[in-house]
């Protein structure tokens, strides 16, 4: 079996005229602007990575709050390639063979998909395993009962080294993947199955 820590940094409508949040656009709420991924075998050996910027097309400009959190401006995208070849190119890094993917935080699968139905990229229905492991994380941390840890609060917790910063969907990845593999044997990890048949009845954050 191989694992792939994925990890999502997206944009989302602003109105830069009144300088507020904007409604969304129906058909995508939260717009791929990169995709990280970690792939790494059973015995948690590190095998290859993805990272790819995506240009965005449907709000063509990076949200200011956004930009402040990925430390990143619209202009820094403008060389970035389409998220359908990108797409595909994630799904070759993939492959077809047993594939679990590692996620912090239940938003990112349903976003991912968001998107590809946006960009009609999907012929079949998606059915992928996955683990989010930010609950187990949270509880094993102590978090109020509720509430989510943060990322960059469970790195420094358990001790992992961050020369890597956060919201960066490569680096989110690479520690998302290392969280997982330090603490595989105090969370008693269950896998789940994203099925996009049920894909309406399920929130994302």
């Amino acid at each position: 079996m191989n694992y792939i820590s994925l990890d999502l940094e997206f944009n989302s409508a602003f109105d830069f005229q009144t300088g507020r949040q904007a409604p969304p656009n129906p058909n995508c709420h939260h717009e791929i602007i990169q995709i990280g991924a970690v792939k790494f075998d059973e015995k948690h050996k590190f095998e290859d990575t993805f990272n790819a910027y995506i240009k965005p097309r449907i709000y063509p400009r990076i949200n200011p709050f956004i930009a402040e959190v990925i430390k990143m401006k619209t202009e820094d995208f403008k060389n970035a390639g389409s998220f359908s070849d990108n797409y595909r190119e994630f799904k070759k890094f993939s492959g077809d063979g047993d594939i679990t993917f590692i996620v912090w935080g239940g938003s990112d699968i349903p976003i991912l998909y968001e998107n590809i139905v946006c960009y009609r990229l999907i012929d079949h229905p998606l059915i992928l395993r996955y683990i989010d492991i930010q609950p187990y994380i949270s509880r094993l941390l102590g978090e109020e009962h509720g509430k989510q840890i943060s990322l960059k609060k469970a790195i420094e917790t358990l001790g992992i080294e961050t020369d890597l910063h956060c919201h960066n969907a490569l680096y989110d990845a690479y520690y998302t993947a290392k969280i997982f593999i330090k603490t595989l044997k105090d969370c008693d990890y269950r896998t789940k199955i994203f099925c996009s048949n049920h894909y309406k009845n399920m929130k994302i954050q």
